[in-house]
């Protein structure tokens, strides 16, 4: 039986969770599955007992500092050529039937050298269906210097030509390699055939080919992460803060000055990142929680935008606050905010008090909870896990019946 092989960032808790969400459902059905994944969570692999190989992989750092700046340079042709190479030798190795990617922009290459069939879970919003506007970051440099309206003004244009200026080392490594090349680093994003962990009513999309299907929110389930049996969670409503995998120190300093003294019990998981300041006497700190522990009396949760937080708190019902620390976090609030499901803010631009505001406004208007309940209800019709997993099975089905019949010809 050939494999499932899964390829990520392990630097990153969410992308690397929902590969091993999908991944548990497949090995359920009998599939092997196997990963490559390099950084920070890969002990995740071995705790949910998956085999796996590391993969070159960008510095944690880089990525990070490219994100922010939100100019799309993750690779230099050194970085590009070294993904490449690495993922190649394992495809070479593994010979998988299909190869699921999340945040691995380099795999389109590697899979179409190889002829390996390749599947991409990619966030709406990064695709160019996206139907919604993208606003420019606060942390964009180009923003910085010639300020919001005309970066808003210019960015069709703009966005176009950045997509195509990054995806030139693509282009040149492709020909290199004998491989068709590609209009630009949109097209990178996203594989032959693709999963999008999303619902319309949230990340709307126009003109969305065939080959892109949305399977419903993505994110962790109470199995996957080390969690403790008996946390001690105040029995009373407290405020849930989620951390993830890229917050900031200066996004921790904002949301302990915000409710410090507070006679308000603040639940924080960490993810495990360090935390180099005081911790305020009414917070409670956690490497990780499971969904149904951190949501139990949560009233309200504060998160950095990421879509996987978001699409769990909604899950539950529960309103957002989110400091948005990069571009498709802003994204991904943006539409927070316009649907009345919480309130934003930019990292740079918020303050303590303005936190402490957000709380008291969603406990006093009762809209915000009543549309997340709306949401939720949206949210459950989904059965995610296995339509990911019932469309992956599918599309290599169908590709093994495409490459047996041109060997019989």
């Amino acid at each position: 039986m050939k494999p499932i092989l899964f390829i990520t960032d392990a630097n990153f808790l969410s992308h690397l969770l929902r590969c091993i969400e999908i991944a548990k459902t497949l090995r359920n059905r009998g599939e092997k599955v196997i990963f490559a994944a390099t950084g920070i969570y890969e002990n995740l692999l071995k705790y949910n007992q998956f085999d796996y190989y590391p993969v070159y992989t960008n510095d944690y750092n880089h990525t990070m500092k490219a994100t922010r700046a939100s100019m799309f340079r993750y690779y230099n042709p050194a970085r590009l050529r070294n993904c490449v190479q690495s993922e190649i030798d394992i495809l070479q190795k593994i010979k998988p039937k299909v190869v699921v990617g999340d945040f691995r922009w380099t795999l389109r290459i590697s899979a179409e050298y190889c002829k390996t069939p390749y599947a991409a879970i990619i966030n709406t919003i990064w695709t160019p269906y996206y139907s919604l506007f993208r606003s420019i970051s606060e942390k964009m440099v180009l923003r910085k210097l010639f300020g919001r309206k005309f970066m808003e003004f210019i960015q069709p244009r703009g966005q176009k030509f950045m997509m195509y200026r990054r995806g030139r080392p693509f282009n040149r490594l492709r020909k290199k390699l004998g491989v068709t090349p590609l209009t630009n680093l949109h097209t990178e994003m996203y594989g032959e055939y693709n999963l999008l962990p999303d619902i319309p009513e949230i990340c709307p999309a126009k003109n969305l080919p065939d080959n892109f299907k949305y399977i419903g929110p993505l994110f962790s389930k109470d199995a996957s992460l080390p969690v403790p049996k008996k946390p001690g969670l105040p029995d009373e409503p407290y405020i849930y803060i989620s951390l993830g995998s890229t917050a900031t120190i200066k996004m921790i300093k904002l949301v302990f000055k915000a409710f410090e003294n507070k006679k308000i019990p603040v639940v924080m998981t960490t993810g495990k990142q360090k935390i180099n300041c005081q911790k305020p006497s009414n917070f409670y700190l956690f490497d990780y929680l499971s969904s149904k522990q951190a949501f139990k009396n949560a009233d309200a949760i504060i998160c950095h935008g990421g879509q996987g937080t978001l699409y769990q708190a909604l899950s539950y019902g529960v309103p957002i606050i989110g400091i948005a620390t990069h571009n498709d976090q802003q994204w991904n609030m943006d539409r927070i905010a316009n649907l009345n499901l919480g309130i934003q803010f930019g990292e740079d631009s918020c303050s303590s008090q303005n936190i402490y505001d957000a709380y008291i406004k969603i406990g006093n208007s009762p809209l915000y909870k009543q549309n997340c309940i709306k949401m939720k209800k949206i949210i459950d019709s989904y059965d995610t896990l296995n339509l990911a997993a019932d469309a992956i099975m599918q599309y290599a089905e169908e590709k093994e019946k495409k490459e047996l019949s041109c060997y019989e010809t």
